[in-house]
C-alpha cells in the first residue's frame, strides 16, 4: 500500500493543492461579499418593489423570500435587480411603440419601457441594474419569450454568451419550480457581477494540452530512477539445477457420443415477417419556448 501511495504521490499533491485553492477562493469570496455594502443614491425611482409577479406563478411566501434576497444582492452588487412575470400577448403593445418589431423582441420593448418608466437604476434613473421579464403567454410565433435587460455597469459586465448562460440556468427550473428559477437568476447575476461565476469561462484550446504535457514531464522526471521497469529475472531464474526442465502432458481419449435428431421439413415453404410501427413525437417551437 505504501508503494501505491508513493507511486501516485504527485497526483495526490496536485489534488490537495487544488482543494486548498478552492477553499481559499471560497473564503475570499465570502469575505468580500460580507464587506460589500453599496448605498443606493437613486431617489427618483417610482417604486421600492422589485418582484412583479403578474403571471401569478409564485406564492406570497416565495415573493417575500425573493424580495429579501434581492435586497441583499442589490447592496452587494450596487445594482437594481428586478423580476417581472407576465401572462399576456405583447404584440399590440410592442408594435404600437416600435412598428415592425419581430415577435421575439416584443418582450424586449416591454422591458425597456418598464425600466425607463419606473426609473430603475441603483445610482440614477436608467442607471446600474438588471431586469428579467418572463412572459408565460405564447406569442403569434407559438413561443414563450424571456428578456434580460441590462443597464449601466450590468450592461458593461455582460456579453451575449453570459446572458445566454444565465437564461439557460433559469430555463432549467422554470417549468417545475419558478421560485428556484428566479432565485437562480438573482444569484447568478450576483456571482457574475462579483466575478465569481467561472462555470462558463472560455478556456483556450491549447490549455488542456499544455497541462497534459507539463504533467507528463513532471511524472517522467520524478520516476526516471524509480525501481519500476527494472529487470527482475535472469536466464536461469526458472531453471532447476541450471538445466532446463521440460514437463510433458497427454490427452487421453475416453469415449465418443453421437446424437442424431430428425428435422421435419415442409414442402409449402415459409417466409419470415416483421412488424413496422409508425413513429411519432411532439414538436415544439425553437427559441425560448416551453
Amino acid at each position: 500500500m505504501r508503494e501505491y501511495f508513493r507511486y501516485f504521490k504527485w497526483l495526490y499533491i496536485v489534488l490537495a493543492v487544488g482543494a486548498l485553492l478552492t477553499v481559499v477562493l471560497h473564503a475570499g469570496h465570502w469575505t468580500m461579499a460580507k464587506t460589500m455594502n453599496y448605498q443606493r443614491t437613486n431617489t427618483e425611482c417610482a417604486t421600492d418593489e422589485r418582484v412583479f409577479d403578474k403571471a401569478d406563478v409564485l406564492s406570497d411566501k416565495e415573493e417575500e423570500k425573493l424580495r429579501k434576497l434581492i435586497a441583499k444582492r442589490e447592496k452587494q452588487t450596487g445594482c437594481d435587480i428586478v423580476l417581472v412575470t407576465l401572462n399576456e400577448p405583447l404584440e399590440e403593445y410592442a408594435r404600437a411603440i416600435e412598428p415592425g418589431v419581430i415577435s421575439e423582441e416584443y418582450v424586449r420593448v416591454y422591458a425597456e419601457q418598464s425600466w425607463e418608466k419606473m426609473g430603475f437604476g441603483f445610482d440614477v434613473p436608467d442607471g446600474d441594474g438588471v431586469m428579467l421579464v418572463d412572459n408565460w403567454s405564447r406569442e403569434d410565433d407559438g413561443r414563450i419569450h424571456t428578456w434580460l435587460c441590462t443597464t449601466g455597469r450590468a450592461r458593461d459586465a455582460y456579453y451575449v454568451e453570459d446572458i445566454d448562460h444565465l437564461l439557460d440556468n433559469v430555463y432549467r427550473y422554470v417549468e417545475d419550480d419558478p421560485y428556484r428559477a428566479y432565485k437562480t437568476y438573482v444569484n447568478d447575476f450576483y456571482h457574475d457581477m462579483m466575478g465569481w461565476n467561472v462555470s462558463h469561462l472560455s478556456v483556450p484550446g491549447f490549455v488542456p494540452w499544455l497541462i497534459g504535457i507539463i504533467a507528463s514531464v513532471i511524472f517522467a522526471a520524478v520516476n526516471w530512477r524509480s525501481k519500476e521497469g527494472k529487470k527482475t529475472t535472469t536466464a536461469t531464474t526458472y531453471v532447476e539445477g541450471r538445466k532446463p526442465v521440460f514437463r510433458t502432458s497427454h490427452d487421453r481419449f475416453l469415449r465418443k457420443t453421437v446424437t442424431r435428431r430428425k428435422i421435419q421439413t415442409s414442402s409449402s415453404g415459409g417466409s419470415g415477417g416483421g412488424s413496422h410501427g409508425g413513429g411519432g413525437g411532439h414538436h415544439g417551437g425553437g427559441g425560448h419556448s416551453r
